[in-house]
């Protein structure tokens, strides 16, 4: 009995005024401020006006680098403060290794350990056993993976044909 004089408490307070919901006043939005100043990027800059003593719409000589001809070249720029330099980072003989053989020297598996990524020059041509791909013939679609190694669970056919999963994390 309660719980239904509550929902009819609320269902009233709902419709309360007529049932229709108080119109905001042009105040100010709480969620975005005040409202928004729209400008055209392909409008003319507008002239800045000295309202201290230059007199009605004259430019204000102290701000005349603002309103400068677009036209006219501007000064040169001041000389950038060299960088400091960032010490090169030296390879290790396994990165050396992968960047010869035309690898890239990554993240690899779920491990998150470090390893050598071939693309193979075969990659997705038709095979039925291992020696007819440069790397692995995945079992699935009879073509020939496009990367080594192969990081997971892959089937893959082996030079006898045999299908077997290979697992490598």
């Amino acid at each position: 009995m309660r719980l239904f004089l509550v929902l009819a408490l609320v269902l009233a307070g709902c419709t309360w005024g007529g049932g229709k919901l108080a119109k905001p006043d042009d105040a100010a939005n709480p969620i975005t401020g005040d409202a928004i100043a729209v400008t055209s990027l392909d409008a003319p800059a507008p002239v800045p006006v000295d309202v201290a003593g230059a007199g009605a719409g004259q430019p204000d000589p102290a701000l005349a680098d603002a309103t400068a001809d677009p036209a006219k070249p501007a000064a040169p720029p001041a000389p950038e403060t060299p960088a400091e330099e960032v010490p090169a980072r030296v390879l290790s003989a396994e990165e050396l290794a992968c960047a010869k053989s035309g690898g890239q020297w990554s993240v690899a598996a779920k491990a998150g350990g470090m390893s050598c990524v071939r693309v193979m020059k075969d990659a997705g041509k038709s095979c039925r056993k291992q020696s007819d791909c440069e790397g692995s013939c995945l079992a699935r679609s009879n073509s020939c993976a496009p990367i080594a190694p192969l990081f997971g669970c892959n089937e893959i056919l082996q030079d006898n044909g045999a299908m077997v999963t290979l697992c490598i994390d």
